[in-house]
């Protein structure tokens, strides 16, 4: 019985600390959602970005009908190319080489010169 005792607040804590986790996810969420509502763009969006460096990236920024190609650092944003509708084709973001295969590559380079060294 004292057992009992002492795992019910174990068990709350737990629960406590899964609820704050998911109000953080849902929260998160919300606020992800709103910050689109919160920049008053109508006529122009953020198509894709990607990041080069901590604070260095490249977007694709749509006004109208028209692409850009954007630079964007901290001291400076410029625009590196018209882009047309056809320019943007989606990129297939599967990785090339399957965990599975890079392992058995891995494994085969491995004994490979593993049995030079017995030699």
């Amino acid at each position: 019985m004292e057992s009992l005792t002492t795992m019910i607040p174990l068990v709350l804590a737990l629960l406590a600390v899964a609820a704050v986790l998911y109000l953080s996810y849902i929260f998160s969420k919300y606020v992800a959602l709103g910050a689109n509502k919160l920049s008053g763009a109508k006529y122009m969006r953020v198509v894709d970005r990607m990041m080069m460096g901590q604070d260095k990236m490249m977007m694709i920024v749509q006004i109208g009908g028209d692409y850009y190609l954007t630079s964007v650092t901290s001291q400076n944003v410029q625009i590196l190319k018209e882009l047309s509708g056809e320019d943007l084709i989606e990129l297939d973001t599967t990785p090339a080489v399957l965990p599975m295969q890079q392992m058995a590559t891995f494994k085969s380079a491995l004994q490979k010169h593993m049995t030079k060294k017995e030699k």
